[in-house]
């Protein structure tokens, strides 16, 4: 098994994570990248306008958005990938992480390069590392004692204690960047900003042009380790849901993202397209400032009652068909340590009266509530169901790149009362959501939660290599935003997607085989019907 140092530290590796960090590259037969042309012109019908942060490693938001394009114009040392959630072998053909966590070591594999031809060097390497400014750089850096060059191939990472989270970190797409390699010498000739507007990475498309904020145009890396099959690939943003579905059924678009409640029905009854319900990310509610005594949401009832006026069950039918899932923790449960939680009550006469008797009988204005853009109508949903018991606001609307900025700001960029309805889909473990989401802080987070005796439970976690000691905090941590409702969560949904005729694919899954993400990667892998790669 290449890559793999089958050794008494690889096991306890393992056991240690309760996953397989080491691992085999997925292979399409024995077929070499060479032996494949790529042919034809596939176009996905992005959900919102494009953020041009999103083309650069460095600057990852911590969220999903990202790797959807991280993964066609940029690749990592390790990654998620298909079953694998952070381990698989990438432009490393090698890693190793020893049992005590001290220290990782990667070897890349031969021969690799940029997409302007330059070679792929351990100074791009440790460059990239040491400069990540984005998502998770903070307890990286802050854990990292030195990286090493120790051959033109081999780089190694040492800590100033033990990193348990360290491959998480580094393989998570959807949640940091620091694994994913840029030309060191072009990404500081031009700038970050020159970078945004012609970036170079080393994935399986290069981009030829841009629309700043509206459209990609890429193309087949021909250098790429792996076969790419499709030889042009666009990227086009597109925030009106029924325009995404007309350039489906027209068949100026292959894959949809986000197919809304409402037009689920017509694709199904559309025999050459394929649904595609991606069980995705999670939803959830929060108060930016609510440790503010005089913020009525600081008082637990009035958390509550929001909970119980919440009709997830509705939401899920509405917004995803009913094919998404009403559970009971705002952390997915496919993550490690993620705490399983019976579903929520919906009870409408019971929130009355906490409301009642937290003194607001009537209720109460709130200025703006605010939903992960485009779900606009999952807002407008909820600020429906929260008039029955007297909370009364509007949603405010605005593009994607523009509320993730404004989450990253803090409790400044939220001004009077507020409510956000928050959604991620991360991979890693239920920490990654904490650190990113909830911690005081944190990359989202910020000042607006703040909790101090859970943030320091989470330092203790940090602080452990007990495994049995972190679960049983990871537990109680999660157990306490959920009892005090600090979040309330709404429903996990189904990421409802399309795709065209012309993808060859026997099923869904064909094309978002991916269990870390909503996302159609690895784009390498879609192919178009022979007929559909001839035409274009």
């Amino acid at each position: 098994m290449p890559g793999i140092k089958i050794t008494r530290r690889t096991v306890l590796t393992s056991a240690a994570f309760g996953a397989t960090v080491l691992s085999v590259p997925f292979v399409r037969g024995a077929r070499a990248a060479g032996g494949v042309v790529p042919k034809g012109k596939m176009t996905l019908a992005w959900h919102t306008n494009i953020a041009s942060r999103w083309l650069d490693p460095q600057q990852h938001d911590g969220t999903a958005s990202p790797d959807n394009f991280l993964f066609a114009i940029h690749d990592g040392l390790i990654k998620n990938l298909r079953d694998n959630k952070y381990g698989h072998l990438a432009l490393a053909e090698h890693f190793d992480f020893p049992a005590d966590a001290k220290s990782a070591t990667f070897r890349l594999r031969a021969g690799l390069k940029f997409h302007d031809g330059s070679p792929i060097t351990m100074e791009d390497v440790k460059w990239s590392y040491e400069n990540y400014r984005g998502s998770s750089a903070k307890v990286l850096h802050e854990k990292t004692k030195g990286v090493t060059i120790v051959d033109d191939r081999t780089i190694r990472f040492d800590f100033t204690e033990p990193f348990l989270d360290f491959p998480i970190l580094m393989g998570t797409g959807n949640l940091c960047g620091a694994g994913w390699v840029v030309p060191a010498k072009y990404y500081q000739q031009v700038g970050k900003d020159g970078f945004l507007q012609k970036p170079i990475g080393a994935g399986p498309y290069k981009l030829v042009s841009q629309v700043p904020g509206s459209k990609l145009v890429l193309e087949a890396f021909e250098d790429y380790y792996r076969p790419v099959h499709i030889k042009h690939f666009e990227i086009i943003g597109v925030p009106e849901a029924a325009t995404r579905l007309a350039m489906i059924e027209r068949e100026e678009a292959d894959i949809l993202y986000l197919v809304e409640g409402q037009l689920i029905d017509r694709i199904k009854k559309n025999s050459k397209i394929m649904l595609a319900p991606v069980l995705s990310g999670s939803w959830w509610l929060e108060f930016p400032g609510f440790q503010d005594p005089k913020n009525p949401f600081n008082d637990k009832r009035v958390r509550q009652a929001v909970s119980l006026a919440v009709d997830r069950k509705a939401i899920n039918e509405a917004e995803s068909g009913g094919m998404g899932r009403v559970s009971g923790n705002w952390i997915n449960n496919d993550v490690e340590d993620a705490l399983d939680w019976p579903e929520f009550e919906f009870n409408v006469a019971k929130a009355k009266e906490l409301m009642a008797q937290a003194g607001h009988p009537n209720g109460f204005k709130v200025d703006w509530l605010t939903v992960v853009p485009n779900y606009f109508s999952r807002g407008e949903r909820v600020i429906s169901q929260l008039k029955a018991i007297g909370i009364q606001t509007r949603l405010q609307t605005m593009e994607r790149g523009v509320y993730l900025k404004k989450m990253e700001g803090g409790l400044k960029e939220w001004p009077g009362l507020q409510i956000i309805m928050n959604a991620t889909r991360i991979g890693g473990s239920w920490a990654s959501w904490y650190e990113g989401m909830f911690k005081c802080g944190g990359f989202q987070g910020q000042d607006m939660i703040c909790v101090k005796d859970l943030d320091a439970k989470f330092d203790q976690y940090q602080k452990s290599f007990n495994r049995e000691e972190r679960k049983k905090l990871a537990e109680e941590i999660q157990r306490g935003i959920l009892e005090n409702h600090y979040f309330v969560p709404v429903f996990r949904h189904a990421f409802v997607n399309a795709i065209g005729p012309r993808i060859k694919a026997a099923k869904w899954q064909d094309v978002f085989p991916t269990i870390t993400s909503g996302y159609a990667y690895p784009w390498e892998d879609i192919e178009l019907k022979e007929a559909a790669a001839a035409q274009k």
